[in-house]
């Protein structure tokens, strides 16, 4: 049997990969092929900033090369004629066809192919903020200001880090280079965080909304007062009141990472 999805895109890599995700975690899970149709509300030269050098289109066919395989084949609609899958703002579910996204939290967990995986460097930082984006965010992904961000980058050089700062018009195939090979990410909840969960990197992410513990279950997700201080001081232990013990932020987010990625595989071999 062959299920048919489609599923309304935007501009974004977190949207596009988000849909990827499901689809290959969901005709992993049921064993069934999955057709994927991708409806673009544009053509395939469309670029959504003028000073972009790739088309959302090229970076999607990049990207899901990368990815670990299952039954899915995907399928690119231009110029789609189906409103009824555009995306509305506050209708999110609008967007999919009978699918549920958000039904658990692992609904749209998966992987890139372990073939991909390249090694880290263990001083690489990689960092997003809003500061270069074509749109302005919504607000609760800009609690933490521009200044704080400088203090951050400031903060982690100071330790020995290097830092990567990525933005929205970053080549696709750096982007996922530096990600790749990093040691953890600093960021606010969008941009590229897809690629971060799919290589299961470390994260710690700036938010005030539910939503990141979804698309990335795996992060420490810390409002504005906790957010520039736990970062600036990442080495220092902080108390944990639900553990009872004392843990750093780097190393509270990278356990959560490995518990989160051992679990993925635990479940995926499980189902072979």
């Amino acid at each position: 049997m062959t299920k048919v999805l489609n599923w309304g895109m935007t501009p974004g890599m977190g949207d596009v990969m988000m849909a990827l995700n499901c689809a290959y975690h969901w005709s992993y899970e049921y064993k069934t092929n999955l057709i994927l149709n991708l409806h673009w509300f544009h053509n395939k030269e469309y670029l959504h900033h003028c000073e972009e050098t790739e088309t959302i289109i090229e970076r999607t066919d990049y990207i899901k090369d990368l990815y670990l395989l299952a039954n899915v084949k995907i399928n690119h609609i231009f110029n789609s004629d189906q409103i009824k899958f555009k995306p509305v703002p506050k209708k999110i579910g609008l967007r999919y066809d009978w699918f549920k996204p958000r039904k658990a939290k692992t609904t749209n967990d998966w992987s890139f192919n372990p073939s991909a995986y390249l090694p880290v460097d263990k001083k690489k930082v990689v960092l997003w903020r809003p500061l270069y984006n074509a749109e302005v965010p919504r607000l609760w992904k800009r609690t933490v200001i521009n200044d704080d961000w400088d203090l951050i980058i400031y903060n982690l050089r100071e330790m020995g880090y290097n830092i990567v700062e990525l933005c929205y018009r970053t080549p696709i195939r750096e982007v996922t280079y530096h990600i790749n090979t990093c040691n953890f990410v600093v960021c606010y909840d969008g941009m590229w965080h897809y690629i971060a969960k799919n290589f299961w990197k470390p994260m710690i992410i700036s938010s005030t909304d539910p939503i990141t513990d979804y698309h990335t279950t795996h992060s420490v997700f810390l409002k504005k007062d906790k957010f520039t201080s736990w970062v600036s001081n990442i080495h220092h232990p902080i108390y944990n009141k639900n553990r009872n013990e004392y843990i750093s932020p780097y190393d509270l987010m990278h356990r959560r990472a490995n518990i989160q990625q051992t679990e993925f595989w635990e479940a995926y071999n499980a189902n072979r």
